[in-house]
């Protein structure tokens, strides 16, 4: 109990801590103000002055109060102490305006702050904001059985359009392309994905029992155990002669555990080459990127992150279990951690890539998370390919430059001109 006092009684006494010039904020406003401005002043790759964050917040808190029909301009700083103590000033001279709330007035400074780096990639996030930003990076979880259900526009059938390795629909036996005949002895035929994804799920450890159908005859029904799932963020399947043809979704944070699991599945089918699709994946964690990369790279650097405190190097860990001819595709879309793996896999001499040039962003973020779920994501540093290239503003050119088709669909090679050219390389590799 004395612990419990004594944290309340700080707590108490920081809330009512006096901002500069007699004014008060919240302690968590306060708290969120002062760790933008660390994460600005301190970690921002190019460097922004205290006068510069102080002029964005001010600008940006009398954006706010404009839009919000308050015309009076705001009061000159009170205080000359510091940078921070000035934005905090502000922020409490605009809350007894009472147009705004004292959250949306520390918002507000919060990204006048961020816009004040002038840099696309710097930018303050709302815990709206945030959690649209990290959903993709770490797939929310569901309790099923592991497909990603597909309705065949003709037959309206719905099917198994991807079965992810090592989860139950796996273990029971379904593979990709076969049918839902019945789910619990409802026929699946006329329902739509909604209704078909609603009788798979369930709590998990419970069974539920499917009858598929393959190129049109019925399969036995099988007893599958529902457990907990996250939607893959790698897609994998093996293609006509031998090439294993893998997709990354994005870089998120279960990525290099799944595209472990993929090659390895493909290895177990005798895949000969492989073929990893980069396109359209915006990147994510550059740790996703350094462990694809360590599949294919036996030793020397991966990619270097070079900082304004310094340059770390991500080296090889000479866990590389795959020597197969590999080609990468990429094309505009393909940014951030998909270039670090692309780079790195194109410098050590590993792979050929094929398609368009990419987007060319070759710089890092970090994010600084506030109590309240929003956060100052910041520039940190730019990265470096293993033979010290600069790709930002850049992007990588292609070793096999190759338009895209019209209408393709990815992952089949009669409808995507870039996949079939791919194939081509590593299958001249292979015979060479």
């Amino acid at each position: 109990m004395g612990l419990r006092l004594l944290t309340a009684a700080l707590l108490l006494c920081i809330s009512c801590v006096p901002a500069a010039g007699g004014q008060q904020i919240s302690a968590q406003h306060l708290d969120d103000l002062r760790n933008g401005y660390r994460a600005l002043s301190a970690t921002f790759y190019r460097g922004v002055t205290s006068a510069e964050l102080v002029a964005g917040a001010r600008a940006g808190l009398t954006g706010a109060l404009r839009a919000a029909g308050q015309t009076h301009p705001l009061p000159a700083p009170r205080t000359r102490t510091g940078g921070v103590d000035q934005i905090v000033d502000a922020v409490a001279a605009a809350r007894h305006t009472k147009t705004l709330s004292e959250t949306a007035l520390t918002y507000a400074a919060l990204d006048g702050m961020a816009r004040a780096a002038s840099d696309r990639y710097t930018v303050f996030m709302t815990p709206k904001e945030v959690q649209g930003f990290e959903e993709p990076l770490n797939p929310p979880h569901v309790f099923g059985i592991g497909v990603i259900l597909q309705q065949d526009e003709k037959t309206k059938e719905v099917t198994a359009a991807y079965v992810a390795p090592g989860t139950p629909a796996e273990v029971g036996g379904i593979q990709n392309g076969d049918v839902f005949d019945t789910i619990d002895g409802t026929s699946a035929h006329g329902l739509d994905v909604a209704h078909v994804r609603a009788l798979l799920l369930g709590q998990s450890g419970t069974i539920v029992r499917v009858r598929m159908l393959r190129a049109g005859t019925a399969r036995p029904e099988v007893a599958i155990m529902r457990a907990e799932i996250h939607a893959p963020t790698v897609y994998q399947k093996l293609l006509p002669n031998g090439i294993g043809y893998i997709a990354v979704g994005v870089f998120g944070e279960p990525t290099a555990e799944e595209f472990g699991a993929a090659l390895r599945h493909l290895q177990h089918l005798n895949a000969r080459a492989f073929v990893i699709d980069l396109r359209n994946n915006g990147g994510g964690y550059v740790n996703a990127a350094v462990g694809i990369a360590d599949h294919f790279i036996h030793s020397g650097p991966i990619v270097s992150i070079a900082e304004r405190s310094g340059t770390t190097e991500f080296d090889a860990d000479a866990a590389a279990d795959e020597t197969h001819p590999i080609a990468v595709l990429v094309n505009h879309y393909s940014a951030s951690a998909s270039e670090i793996a692309a780079a790195a896999l194109q410098d050590a001499g590993v792979a050929t890539l094929v398609g368009a040039r990419t987007y060319g962003k070759g710089v890092v973020q970090q994010l600084t998370y506030n109590l309240d779920g929003s956060a100052m994501k910041v520039t940190t540093a730019r990265y470096l390919t293993p033979r010290k290239r600069v790709i930002d503003g850049i992007g990588l050119v292609p070793d096999v430059p190759v338009s895209e088709n019209d209408h393709p669909r990815y992952g089949d090679p009669a409808t995507d001109a870039q996949l079939a050219a791919a194939i081509n390389v590593v299958q001249a590799k292979a015979k060479g």
